[in-house]
């Protein structure tokens, strides 16, 4: 499996470049087309990233972003990947309300997918995002893709429910494959040595997407993994 990997010795760099390699890809984007769509991973290594991007020399007029997932919470609820982005970013750079899109979670759960399916529907079908930002589970998911990921996750939905005992907050709402291969690139966060034992295990296990559903986002060729081991 092909893609490029990026090692860098502290946290503060590892910090650094990753916001370095989000802003490039924003501001490439916008002077490509006007227009740049990210599509942002939640959980506590990503959002220190994303609070560098808001002193960054962005134009966020023409930036939208969607979330990979969420935890089907109040968006209120402190475990939220919405509050949580909110907070780190979105309410810092004016970032218009319908530029950002997450999923419905005051609202009964399947009403919230379908909602949700539809939104990410009408923006990707104005093009791909330019870049999607992820990471990776100890158990191998991906988004909220916990293995073994169901068939329907590979087919035409563009959101679905899932479900987790693993964590404490068990029902999840995640955006499909399907969804995530309407990009251009795919960024990877990884911190710690129990990330880099997951990683090399899914780099050296057979191809086997629904239990190691990063290995569809790999054979695009379009990922680039930053590391702090």
């Amino acid at each position: 499996m092909a893609f490029d990997l990026i090692e860098l010795p502290s946290e503060e760099k590892f910090l650094e470049h990753s916001a370095s390699l989000l802003e490039e890809a924003v501001t490439t984007a916008l002077s490509k087309s006007g227009r740049c769509v990210l599509g942002l991973s939640g959980g506590s290594t990503p959002l220190p990233i994303y609070e560098l991007l808001k002193n960054r020399p962005i134009e966020w007029t023409n930036v939208w972003i969607y979330l990979t997932d969420e935890r089907y919470v109040s968006p209120d609820h402190e475990a939220s990947n919405q509050r949580a982005i909110r907070t780190a970013l979105i309410d810092a750079i004016g970032l218009p309300p319908d530029h950002f899109l997450a999923p419905d979670t005051w609202k009964p759960l399947q009403e919230c997918v379908h909602l949700y399916d539809q939104k990410l529907r009408e923006l990707l079908a104005k093009g791909p995002a330019d870049l999607v930002t992820m990471g990776l589970g100890s158990d191998g998911h991906i988004a909220s893709l916990f293995p073994p990921v169901p068939p329907e996750a590979f087919e035409g939905a563009f959101a679905l429910a899932t479900h987790t005992e693993n964590f404490e907050i068990p029902d999840r709402i995640s955006a499909t494959m399907p969804t995530l291969l309407a990009s251009n690139a795919f960024l990877f966060f990884l911190k710690g040595i129990e990330k880099k034992k997951t990683w090399v295990k899914m780099q050296r296990g057979k191809r086997n997407p629904s239990r190691w559903p990063a290995q569809t986002l790999i054979e695009t060729g379009n990922v680039r993994v930053v590391a702090q081991w």
